[in-house]
């Protein structure tokens, strides 16, 4: 009701009716107000704030914002990675992995011999058997995919937050990036959205491991040269 108050006070304002008629509805509908603005005389027009047209005006089609991240040009021809993986939801999680694994190989250059890949049950168990991986340090960066949809009971909050806050405590701990790979979905078609085609997620997962694991190394000041890994004074 206040906004068709406003609408019609406005109306009223431009003289399209008289103030009286303004606040009835039936002087709102599409006939009345065209018959009003068509019996508006050219001065009535003319005394109209300059930049103010009674034309309809076409609003332009809003920009919709792409998904996904870009990258840069990343080596990983040297780099170690490894995938950690849930046999639960296997049909998407198999999706993502495949996707984490273009994201290496094809786009990053990292060899087939340096993906090292761990298979465990669920979501849950996914923190301990990245730790295992990350303790080793025979590894520069660990992907963790699992994917968990919303059922009926508090399982799923239980399971998302505690596996994503101990992935987040590991890299901190250990230094070796983890990347949280654990969709939470509140469907199923959900998690196939983001695990197909273009917006694969697992593409993007396998190159921020890469870049990251390269980051790590600069920053350790290791560098490689003809295969052989060498010292580098970085200051």
């Amino acid at each position: 009701e206040k906004m068709l108050t406003k609408i019609a006070f406005g109306v009223a304002l431009l003289g399209l009716v008289a103030p009286g008629d303004a606040f009835a509805p039936s002087s709102l509908l599409p006939g009345r107000l065209s018959a009003h603005s068509a019996a508006l005389t050219h001065g009535a027009r003319s005394a109209l704030p300059t930049g103010l047209s009674l034309r309809p005006t076409t609003l332009a089609a809003p920009q919709m914002a792409t998904k996904g991240i870009d990258f840069p040009a990343l080596d990983g021809k040297e780099t170690r990675v490894g995938i950690v993986y849930t046999r639960w939801n296997a049909e998407v999680v198999n999706k993502l992995r495949d996707g984490s694994k273009k994201g290496l190989s094809d786009l990053c250059g990292v060899k087939a011999d340096n993906i090292v890949e761990f298979e465990v049950p669920g979501a849950w168990e996914l923190p301990v058997a990245a730790r295992y991986m990350a303790l080793t340090q025979k590894v520069d960066a660990v992907i963790a995919i699992g994917v968990l949809v919303k059922g009926e009971t508090d399982h799923y909050d239980m399971i998302k937050d505690a596996a994503c806050s101990a992935l987040m405590t590991l890299q901190l701990e250990t230094g070796i990036p983890v990347l949280n790979g654990i969709l939470g979905c509140h469907d199923m078609a959900q998690a196939e959205a983001r695990a197909t085609g273009d917006n694969n997620h697992g593409v993007w997962w396998g190159q921020t491991a890469v870049e990251m694991a390269l980051l790590r190394a600069t920053q350790m000041g290791k560098v490689t040269v003809d295969g052989e890994a060498k010292k580098k004074v970085m200051f």
